[in-house]
């Protein structure tokens, strides 16, 4: 998702070191095509509602305007530990975009149970 304020929000349920690293994954891939395609900023242009669009689709971005959030979403109430090859992982995909430019940062929001199952 991208954000009216220039956020990238990648967002996942915890399900294990599979399904984290393929989130932190996801989060690099995009910024790079962000920065580095502009057919692929036309195509998202042309999803974007009027308020989130790029001004210029053949201007390459300035990513420090942006922020790649990684979202985890968790069933516990405790801080959000990751398994150690997400951790390798998400070092990894932070240092690549902090190297891009881009602001990184990581969430954790509690999932709620569904009343009506």
């Amino acid at each position: 998702m991208l954000t009216s304020d220039k956020v990238l929000l990648h967002v996942k349920r915890y399900s294990g070191s599979a399904q984290l690293s393929h989130l932190f994954s996801q989060g690099v891939v995009s910024a790079e095509l962000l920065l580095s395609d502009a057919e692929f900023r036309r195509k998202l242009n042309d999803k974007l509602p009027d308020a989130h669009r790029l001004a210029d689709c053949n201007a390459r971005p300035d990513p420090a305007q942006y922020e790649v959030v990684f979202v985890v979403i968790s069933k516990s109430a405790n801080p959000l530990n990751l398994p150690f090859f997400s951790k390798v992982s998400l070092r990894n995909a932070r240092r690549r975009l902090l190297a891009y430019g881009f602001r990184v940062s990581r969430k954790k929001v509690r999932a709620i149970a569904n009343e009506a199952a």
